[in-house]
């Protein structure tokens, strides 16, 4: 496998070869990642595709060397063009509906699970809910945050992650879910 600062070096200098090789290493870990915002799998592979346009027109602006780095960087501009893709579907208050909702609710333990068993617990939560709760949870984005990134109020991003924390404690089994 080739080096990821020899192989970065080459699509900067917009070797395709190059860009094929780190296509070939990440897309299915995107891919993956716009799943989890997007049910859809023919517009999760669409949104990943134009994050990889995004990846490779900007490429230049990438300073770092390390893999982990590489993949967070091309992580977030996936999960910025799932955000947008579905902005772009959805009504800006198509949150509103549990905007009264404040019930507290123990947060699930997800660490523990495989990432293919989380795909499927988050594949129960309705596409609004789940956007929310990933961004909270797994991207680990405080509410303002967003609030901001979907154009929706603070109060709804707090009652979306309550309303996914009810659905999930509804619908998954303690021992499973849930630390003792």
């Amino acid at each position: 496998m080739q080096n990821t600062c020899t192989l970065l070096r080459e699509v900067q200098q917009n070797n395709r070869r190059a860009q094929r090789k780190l296509y070939e290493r990440y897309a299915p870990r995107l891919l993956s990642v716009c799943h989890w915002y997007i049910k859809d799998f023919e517009f999760a592979q669409d949104a990943m595709s134009r994050a990889f346009l995004k990846i490779f027109n900007s490429i230049l602006e990438f300073k770092g060397t390390e893999e982990k780095a590489l993949y967070s960087w091309m992580r977030k501009i996936t999960v910025n063009e799932c955000l947008d893709f579905l902005r772009s579907k959805m009504a800006k208050n198509s949150f509103d509906y549990l905007e009264d909702l404040h019930e507290q609710i123990a947060m699930p333990n997800l660490s523990q699970l495989t990432e293919k068993e989380l795909e499927n617990i988050l594949n129960i939560l309705p596409t609004g809910c789940r956007i929310v709760f990933v961004l909270y949870v797994l991207e680990d984005m405080k509410h303002h945050e967003i609030a901001e990134k979907l154009g929706i109020s603070v109060g709804t991003s707090k009652s979306q992650v309550a309303y996914a924390k009810k659905i999930l404690k509804t619908n998954l089994s303690k021992e499973t879910l849930y630390a003792q």
